[in-house]
């Protein structure tokens, strides 16, 4: 793989995972407006993970590590995805 096409890869692992934290951050942010306990506690704690994740990613990218964590990438959108699924089950369910 070229440095050019590896530095990309990296950039999108950072973006991807920063999206994930971003929605993980909102998601704890409706929930608290919502007052949804358990949710909140879920999405903060997944909130925390997603920004461990993102720093890992960002230390690789500042370091040039050629090898990539696409297992990284996974766990984190599938905690983004839980946590907002998690989210709309509540609301769905809470009246």
């Amino acid at each position: 793989m070229r440095s050019g096409d590896l530095m990309l890869n990296l950039k999108a692992t950072a973006a991807v995972i920063f999206l994930c934290a971003i929605t993980c951050g909102a998601t704890f942010l409706f929930a608290l407006y919502r007052q949804f306990a358990l949710v909140e506690v879920a999405a903060s704690m997944a909130t925390m993970v997603e920004v461990y994740f993102l720093s890992s990613s960002i230390g690789d990218l500042i370091e040039g590590k050629g090898d990539l964590r696409s297992v990284r990438v996974v766990v984190a959108v599938a905690l983004a995805l839980l946590i907002v699924t998690y989210y709309t089950v509540s609301k769905l369910t809470h009246h």
